[in-house]
């Protein structure tokens, strides 16, 4: 369930489309037929937010090392695509960060989410290269985990 919530994230907050939420969805679907939530989510496929306010509570009840490396893997998928300019995909990423459940307290001060809040900072004066380093190294977090 961690995948499915990190890439529900990742499509409600406008950083990728559903393909990759779909295709885990669907997976867990036929794996679980009847599960109530699945089967709802099913009839969401195109509505985000809608599926995000289903999903989304679940970040504070799901495993937080899981759940961290599945978003930041999706996060990575993005970013290494270039699909936005380092700003946009710096603010979408803050946006993501402020939705993550704040009890009990587990997203707000640990890293790697922390670094959402504060990786695009150096562009206010023109630093990329921190910027890039910056995310760089949140993104890799979860690899040198394992």
């Amino acid at each position: 369930m961690e995948k499915l919530v990190a890439l529900c994230y990742v499509w409600a907050f406008g950083l990728a489309d559903k393909d990759d939420y779909v295709t885990e969805l669907d997976r867990l679907f036929l794996e679980n037929p009847e599960d109530d939530l699945l089967l709802e989510l099913e009839g969401l496929g195109n509505y985000p937010a809608a599926a995000w306010a289903r999903l989304g509570r679940l970040a504070d009840s799901v495993d937080i090392d899981l759940f961290g490396k599945e978003l930041f893997a999706a996060l990575e998928k993005v970013y290494k695509a270039d699909v936005f300019p380092l700003a946009e995909f710096g603010r979408r990423c803050y946006k993501l960060w402020c939705a993550l459940p704040y009890h009990p307290y587990q997203y707000e001060h640990i890293e790697p989410f922390s670094t959402l809040t504060y990786a695009d900072d150096p562009l206010s004066y023109g630093d990329e290269r921190q910027s890039r380093a910056l995310y760089e190294t949140a993104l890799d977090y979860y690899k040198e985990k394992q």
